[in-house]
């Protein structure tokens, strides 16, 4: 095993220093924006002058209280997300602090269950919902996706009172592509024999993506793969490699990435909105010069191509998988989806299909929040790693 970095250290103390600067920002007028989901984009928010954080949730607690509103079979990530804002906005103070700080939500109709979610999140907390064409190579579906950002710049601009201009708007796309670069960087380390990182301490880097500022997260990121520059390549015995697939998991939600790697095998990369979906696709930068694009739609281009399983057809998810599975030369891919989540419960068995036709084992875990199914989670582990190896 490697040797712990200590720039992860960054990360791991940021909270606290965060929350100050967002309590500060509010002191000082400016508005904090709460999202739940990769298609909304952090260009628009930050060219109209707002700072955002994502209210994901990964813990169970909050789920209890979430249950009063929402039913049983609802996924974990949706209750945990609700459940913890209303106790933020109620103010019991039994939700981490960020979740009562945001002065609206911006929403987005993915799947079923957040979409109801939003209608009641609404009541307690203004809410705009971004309307997603889910069959993004239809015709019209491009420029659909570019008038919903537009008319989504207008709403903030009514929130912030600043206009997200073309100028503003390639300044962030500038910034946001640094940071996709510098987590191109980071996971190409992850390609190596003996990966530097190890996939629960990648996982809680990229945790902290859509919750520190952009400006300190590319700082810490930067800091991290300098230190591993300077570090000598590991050594040490083979672990079987492992890809995690399917869906996020948000801060808080580690139980099977910490099962694979007290079993043994090294998660070397993730294909879910906490791994690689959040920065594989670039806007194109080179067409906004060459070809005069407008920024807007440069944005819903790039956001259109991400593979959530919301979308259909969703071969693009399909194809990424493999070939992610041959680039990190991964021995197992772990698909990983929540209880409730049909989307990606469904595409299991196309991704399963296309996994075995390239030679690559794949072991489905079905889960939530809870710690109740861990024993069981890690005797069927430990005999896919033992498998595999």
């Amino acid at each position: 095993m490697a040797p712990r970095l200590k720039s992860l250290d960054l990360f791991n103390d940021a909270y606290a220093q965060r929350i100050e600067q967002l309590m500060q920002e509010k002191r000082e007028g400016r508005k904090v924006i709460g999202t739940f989901c990769l298609y909304v984009p952090d260009e628009i928010i930050f060219a109209a002058g707002a700072d955002r954080v994502v209210l994901c949730g990964g813990k169970s607690d909050p789920i209890t209280r979430a249950e009063e509103y929402l039913p049983r079979s609802v996924c974990p990530l949706i209750k945990s997300s609700f459940g913890s804002v209303i106790q933020s906005t109620c103010g019991t103070g039994e939700a981490c602090p960020h979740f009562g700080l945001v002065d609206a939500v911006v929403a987005e109709a993915t799947c079923d269950g957040k979409k109801k979610m939003y209608e009641l999140l609404g009541q307690r907390v203004p809410t705009y919902v971004i309307d997603l064409p889910q069959v993004p190579d239809s015709p019209g579906a491009l420029r659909y996706f570019e008038s919903e950002l537009g008319r989504f710049a207008d709403y903030l601009e009514g929130l912030t009172c600043i206009r997200a201009t073309d100028d503003r708007l390639r300044e962030e796309i500038r910034s946001a592509n640094e940071t996709r670069r510098l987590l191109q960087r980071l996971f190409d380390y992850r390609k190596r024999d003996v990966p530097p990182l190890t996939g629960l301490e990648t996982l809680k880097v990229m945790q902290k993506q859509y919750f520190l500022s952009p400006a300190v997260f590319k700082d810490y990121v930067r800091a991290l793969c300098e230190e591993i520059d300077r570090t000598e390549s590991p050594a040490g015995e083979r672990r079987p490699r492992i890809m995690i697939a399917g869906c996020p998991m948000p801060s808080g939600s580690t139980k099977v990435p910490e099962i694979i790697e007290s079993h043994g095998g090294v998660i070397v990369v993730e294909e879910s909105c906490t791994g690689t979906r959040s920065f594989e696709h670039l806007v194109d930068e080179e067409r906004l010069v060459s070809e005069a694009l407008p920024p807007m739609q440069a944005i819903a281009e790039r956001y259109l191509k991400i593979p959530c399983a919301c979308m259909t057809p969703n071969d693009r998810r399909i194809e990424s998988i493999v070939d992610l599975a041959r680039e990190y030369r991964v021995d197992g891919v772990v698909y990983y989806s929540l209880q409730g989540c049909h989307g990606y419960n469904v595409e299991r068995y196309c991704v399963q299909q296309a996994l075995k036709q390239a030679g690559i084992s794949m072991l489905a875990i079905e889960t939530d929040y809870s710690a109740s199914d861990a024993g069981q989670i890690g005797l069927r582990v430990e005999a896919f790693l033992e498998m595999i190896a």
